[in-house]
């Protein structure tokens, strides 16, 4: 029985997240979805609404029982929470088994415009009451941040949540690009790309966009399940030809000292941002996780960092909300190198078996890490990467 993936979608107030929703509980897409609507704070509760109304104001037609269980036309399903999250999501998938109906194609999350998505991602990536081989298994799939094109600088500004939203995303949809010019959207783009340069951009009015690039994008790799997005964007992708050169490097977009000619956005001081190390060559597993939970859990990446404050220096304090790479290591029983995937949601972290098959004709061994997150600073971070090296 194959995984249900989740999608986490998030966004700042008013980004279009609701309008979203709608489009998937009265839309024709042929999708079987299940949406929860949530609220996280520092306990998880109910958001007190159902969606009930599509987009053009018409009332869209529903069933629903006493367990806040409204069942769509379009067979689609939406909830709220009750009790916890996990709890919440077995007790759906349990229910669409008893009722001998199909499985959900997928599992829609909203959350609300205040919260931070990285504490529900941990929770959905590690369960392992969802992971289990069962008709109630489920598996976090991917993170959609909505951002309103007409409000982002100024909520960039004015708000932290704003940035980690954008931070924590697979995919973002800039919606309600109707209401700014093209110039403004290219501006803003390249904002976006500096904070979090891995996440595909979507462009949307009034939140329609294919349910394609949403669902079933299978951004975390997670016991044993992959989907059709690459692990790597362009930026990680594009090595540069001087860390090609040495066989290290660290480059970054958004970041001046390091980014290449017309990859500057407007604004380049923004406290996320997004960078890549690489370093050429077989790596000593166990001391790469030595160094990535140095970098996760201490937010120190060398042995002789002084873990400054950033009242001392002037920089943020080194921390990571998202981080995933691809890491070659000797396999025990043949010798030969083998790829690893990488990636970690906050302090969580995961190292699978990459694809199959050993390495292509002419294929360099670099290994790649791409860090999302506050005070990544190559002089703390690549010289203990160069460590791991064999």
């Amino acid at each position: 029985m194959p995984l249900t993936g989740i999608t986490v979608v998030t966004g700042f107030l008013g980004s279009g997240k609701t309008t979203l929703v709608n489009h998937v509980l009265t839309g024709d897409h042929g999708y079987k979805v299940a949406v929860i609507l949530n609220e996280f704070g520092a306990d998880i509760g109910v958001e007190k609404m159902l969606v009930t109304d599509n987009p053009d104001g018409e009332t869209a037609s529903a069933t629903a029982d006493d367990d806040d269980w409204v069942e769509m036309n379009n067979g689609c399903v939406c909830c709220t929470v009750k009790g916890s999250l996990i709890q919440t999501i077995d007790a759906l998938l349990e229910k669409r088994r008893q009722s001998e109906k199909p499985q959900f194609d997928f599992i829609l999350l909203e959350t609300t415009g205040l919260a931070d998505p990285g504490p529900v991602a941990q929770e959905l990536w590690v369960d392992d009451e969802l992971l289990e081989e069962n008709e109630n298994s489920a598996v976090l799939d991917a993170v959609v941040t909505l951002v309103d094109a007409s409000n982002v600088l100024r909520q960039l500004k004015e708000t932290k949540e704003a940035q980690v939203q954008i931070a924590f995303a697979d995919t973002l949809v800039l919606n309600k690009c109707d209401l700014v010019t093209e110039t403004e959207l290219g501006s803003i783009t390249e904002i976006l790309c500096g904070i979090n340069s891995e996440a595909t951009i979507v462009r949307a009015t009034r939140s329609a966009v294919s349910l394609d690039l949403v669902l079933n994008q299978g951004a975390v790799t997670v016991a044993g399940r992959r989907g059709r997005k690459p692990l790597f964007g362009q930026m990680a992708l594009e090595t540069p030809s001087r860390v090609l050169k040495r066989g290290s490097g660290f480059w970054a977009k958004g970041v001046e000292k390091y980014a290449p000619p017309g990859m500057l956005s407007a604004i380049h001081d923004q406290s996320i941002t997004t960078v890549c190390l690489a370093v050429e060559g077989v790596v000593d597993q166990k001391k790469f996780e030595q160094w990535l939970e140095d970098v996760l859990w201490e937010g120190t990446a060398c042995a002789d960092d002084d873990d400054e404050t950033e009242t001392e220096t002037g920089n943020p304090k080194l921390e990571v909300l998202r981080a995933k790479g691809i890491l070659y290591v000797t396999d025990n029983k043949s010798g030969t190198p083998q790829k690893r995937i990488v990636q970690a949601v906050r302090e969580v972290y995961e190292i699978t078996p990459g694809p199959s098959g050993g390495l292509e004709k002419g294929e360099r061994m670099m290994n790649k890490v791409v860090l999302i997150g506050r005070g990544l600073r190559e002089e703390n971070l690549l010289p203990g990467l160069k460590k791991v090296v064999v």
